[in-house]
């Protein structure tokens, strides 16, 4: 009778203490059974942590992209119209496309995350 007691009150711990547990009974012919539960402390589970995207509070300009800074952003649009500039240069495109597909300016505007976008103007 004194082992099924100590055998039921060992897995009542094991129950008790959770799922990462382990039940090691040691049986002696003469003496009464013992029982060990080893458990894990739940603040040792490692939790992985998600990174956030951040969702922009405003849409990109026609541009099609977010620049680190302003900086960045005139940078881009110097190397667009000069693309445009060398094809008219180099006689690749009449000087109507010129007008038509190069921008004449922009319009810059940023996200509270700190980055830059705008929109090219044309003719």
């Amino acid at each position: 009778m004194t082992k099924l007691v100590s055998i039921t009150m060992a897995i009542i711990i094991m129950l008790t203490a959770g799922a990462n547990t382990e039940l090691i009974a040691i049986a002696k012919p003469t003496q009464m059974i013992t029982a060990a539960v080893n458990t894990k402390p739940s603040s040792q589970k490692k939790k992985k942590k998600k990174k956030k995207k951040h969702r922009h509070y405003m849409p990109k300009g026609n541009m099609g992209k977010w620049f680190k800074s302003k900086k960045a952003l005139r940078k881009y649009v110097n190397k667009v119209m000069k693309y445009w500039a060398d094809l008219e240069e180099r006689g690749e495109i009449t000087r109507e496309e010129y007008y038509e597909k190069c921008p004449s300016g922009y319009e810059a505007w940023s996200c509270p995350c700190g980055k830059w976008t705008g929109n090219f103007k044309y003719h």
